[in-house]
């Protein structure tokens, strides 16, 4: 379901004047933004689901069949890549009285995957950006030389007090047992530079690429909104919450702003729907929480 984004031969041009251009910039490590693989989960155990809470009973028998089926899609989204040694995790949020649930889920980088930034050829930063942790698609008609700034502003906004690693965010809509939507937005993990051994995911923070964009245009009176699609989800990934807004075409061919909010600790969410002249719909439940 991901989209392609073709360059444009101007986009091309402009790029190599940049990138003979820049210079004394900072940069972080690289790591490869790949796309999300389907692999086989033979070698992870496929949990067992019960439906026992009456409220979403519904939903949870679609989970469940898929589970039972060992729909290969489903199980990837909730145990990750067999050969993975990254740690996954898998939220489940079934929407009480319907035949629908969600599924956000993630790859947390290991400790020893950050890196600080440090000083690298400017020319090379901007191509390892280009190639390998590309923010923001690039679409027609959009201003090239606001893409490309937007992309190397986000790139080397940093503190020296963290760490970094790069990452996505999947995030699944299942309706009668059917994916019926799939979004995602790449973005940075951040922790505190470490003190000796020790560490603790309490200090780990995401943020997505679009969330970062839109808190620089509300702080930069849009200098770059031209760059934004409010399709593309904002997301945030503390220790204790899960935070994720994003908007889609409703059939009213309007926009539709939704909202997720997940408490880790305890799996309860909260979701909201805004249409254009129709009162906001709120619904709450609890996710299933799946680690590998």
């Amino acid at each position: 379901m991901k989209r392609r984004h073709g360059i444009p031969l101007l986009f091309l041009a402009l790029l190599s004047i940049v990138l003979s251009t820049t210079t004394n910039s900072q940069t972080k490590p690289s790591a490869t933004r790949s796309p999300k693989k389907l692999t086989s989960v033979a070698a992870k155990a496929i949990p067992t689901i019960k439906c026992i809470d009456l409220e979403s009973m519904v939903a949870c028998k679609s989970f469940k069949q898929l589970v039972d089926a060992r729909d290969k899609g489903l199980l990837d989204s909730l145990t990750g890549g067999k050969d993975s040694r990254k740690r996954h995790f898998a939220y489940v949020c079934l929407r009480p009285k319907d035949d629908a649930f969600k599924i956000v889920e993630f790859d947390a980088p290991l400790p020893e995957e950050y890196r600080s930034y440090s000083p690298q050829d400017a020319a090379r930063s901007f191509t390892v950006l280009l190639q390998e942790n590309e923010a923001f698609p690039y679409k027609e008609g959009m201003p090239v030389m606001q893409h490309l700034d937007a992309q190397k502003k986000w790139y080397e906004d940093h503190d020296d007090i963290f760490q970094y690693g790069f990452g996505n965010i999947y995030m699944e809509s299942w309706e009668q047992g059917i994916l019926a939507n799939y979004v995602s937005d790449s973005g940075k993990w951040r922790r505190p530079l470490s003190q000796g051994s020790k560490y603790s995911d309490e200090d780990v923070y995401f943020e997505s690429a679009h969330q970062w964009l839109a808190k620089f245009n509300e702080a930069n009176a849009n200098q770059l909104s031209a760059v934004d699609e409010r399709e593309y989800p904002r997301i945030t990934v503390g220790d204790t919450s899960i935070y994720l807004r994003y908007s889609f075409k409703n059939k009213n061919n309007d926009y539709t702003d939704y909202t997720l909010n997940i408490q880790r600790s305890t799996g309860r969410f909260t979701e909201s729907f805004v249409v254009p002249g129709l009162q906001p719909f709120d619904d709450s439940g609890t996710c299933m929480s799946f680690r590998y």
